[in-house]
């Protein structure tokens, strides 16, 4: 089995060409692409330049990438703030993609695992209510529903809450 942490290194801004390819290769392979929110290459940038975006590569091609941005940094002033909730020490689980041909291999479980390690009492994130592969890893890793709410472009979204213990 591979250790998927092992191989998570920092993205630098200029991996954004490789982060925006892996979203579109991402966007071809979901079931509804209104499952994901997704973002301008710029903005991939700018996370990866802020030191939110971590990657897994297989040679020269980036498989997998995870971008947790603390809610104090966050443009919208974070999810909890999103649905009325007083947390602005929380972590945004922003984004995670993994390339059709690496799914079902334990890298989204080992990108949940780290998000545990980074020293934040509590961890948000958002689902589309009707992604049910995405809401059951999150419910396996111990996140709960807390709210519902259109974000976005108007896209219901289920908020989700992981107390670190």
């Amino acid at each position: 089995m591979t250790d998927w942490l092992s191989r998570m290194v920092a993205l630098r801004e200029a991996d954004a060409p490789a982060m925006y390819a892996l979203m579109q290769d991402m966007f071809a392979h979901l079931p509804n692409p209104r499952w994901y929110y997704g973002s301008t290459q710029q903005e991939l940038a700018e996370q990866a330049k802020a030191g939110n975006a971590v990657g897994i590569w297989d040679g020269a091609r980036l498989v997998a990438m995870n971008i947790l941005v603390p809610a104090r940094m966050a443009h919208h002033g974070g999810y909890a703030a999103q649905i009325g909730m007083d947390d602005p020490d929380s972590l945004n689980y922003e984004d995670v993609m993994v390339s059709n041909d690496y799914q079902r291999r334990g890298i989204q479980s080992a990108f949940l695992a780290r998000a545990r390690t980074l020293g934040y009492k509590t961890i948000y994130a958002t689902v589309d209510p009707e992604n049910v592969p995405s809401l059951s890893s999150f419910e396996k890793a111990g996140y709960v529903r807390v709210a519902q709410k259109d974000i976005y472009d108007g896209r219901p979204r289920v908020f989700m809450r992981l107390d670190v213990k």
